[in-house]
């Protein structure tokens, strides 16, 4: 039999043999016998500086990238859009040759590859937020007019207008119909809607907008398609009587002189006659 104090002095005399050899006694040490990198404060210093700096020079050249596209490239890249984005995106891999040819030694000596996969994705967000504040108003205008709470048809009565909404792009009348009726819009913008040249046709045939002749009987006539009564362009255009059964286009064309092109945009609205089915008579 042993007793315990027998046993925990044979086992601390067989640890004290143990830790006699160096790779032994490097595990009971702390520091840099354990892979734990010494602190150089001085490091540290000059390694949070180069980060700084580098992540200035970084939003400055995603800022002049932004402006450059803006203000160069977009005024003649209407037909060439795609380069408005290609080429930001690809100047990623400008930023190394960059910072090496503009900072000193001492601060690109700090520079990993982390830096690189950091700085790539501090040009891009930073390019993507300044190039969405100058592509929309006030600094600039790259949309025309567009319809403002969908189109309808209003008909005349002895109490004012009855409003009809359209239903997947088209309005049905019968063969036959009688009364007054007209097809009614409105276009909003970020500017004045109405700056913009609305060129209307109908199948083909240049038609008016008799929007200001409604307006001088009914000025809630075309309530039910304006939602900014205040900053919008609304439309009214006659529906010619007599119309035979089948399909009619109602086509708006609107050019706006934008910012820093011209914007277009076209508008279809189909009017079906259906035709008119006669009941049968009885004697």
């Amino acid at each position: 039999m042993v007793d315990i104090s027998t046993a925990m002095a044979a086992a601390a005399g067989e640890r004290r043999n143990r830790g006699t050899g160096d790779k032994e006694r490097k595990k009971n040490r702390s520091g840099a016998d354990m892979g734990i990198e010494s602190f150089d404060p001085v490091k540290h210093v000059s390694k949070e500086k180069a980060d700084t700096i580098s992540m200035w020079l970084v939003i400055s050249f995603a800022a002049t990238m932004s402006l450059l596209m803006r203000y160069v490239a977009m005024p003649s890249a209407q037909d060439n859009a795609d380069m408005l984005w290609f080429i930001p995106m690809m100047a990623i891999f400008l930023l190394p040759s960059i910072h090496r040819a503009i900072l000193p030694e001492k601060f690109v000596e700090h520079y990993t590859k982390g830096t690189w996969f950091k700085a790539s994705f501090l040009h891009i967000f930073t390019w993507l937020a300044l190039t969405f504040l100058l592509t929309n108003a006030p600094f600039a205008d790259i949309v025309a007019p567009e319809v403002d709470d969908g189109w309808g048809m209003i008909t005349s009565t002895e109490e004012g207008y009855d409003f009809t909404k359209s239903s997947k792009g088209e309005l049905t009348l019968t063969e036959g119909y009688t009364g007054t009726h007209f097809i009614v819009l409105a276009f909003t913008d970020n500017f004045d809607a109405s700056d913009a040249k609305y060129t209307i046709t109908f199948n083909g045939d240049s038609a008016n907008n008799s929007w200001q002749d409604i307006e001088s009987s009914d000025a809630s006539a075309l309530d039910s398609v304006r939602s900014h009564k205040d900053i919008d362009y609304p439309v009214a255009i006659a529906v010619p009587e007599g119309l035979t059964e089948g399909s009619y286009d109602f086509v708006i064309k609107v050019t706006e002189d934008g910012d820093p092109w011209e914007n277009t945009r076209t508008v279809t609205m189909t009017l079906v006659i259906d035709e008119l089915v006669e009941e049968d008579s009885t004697e």
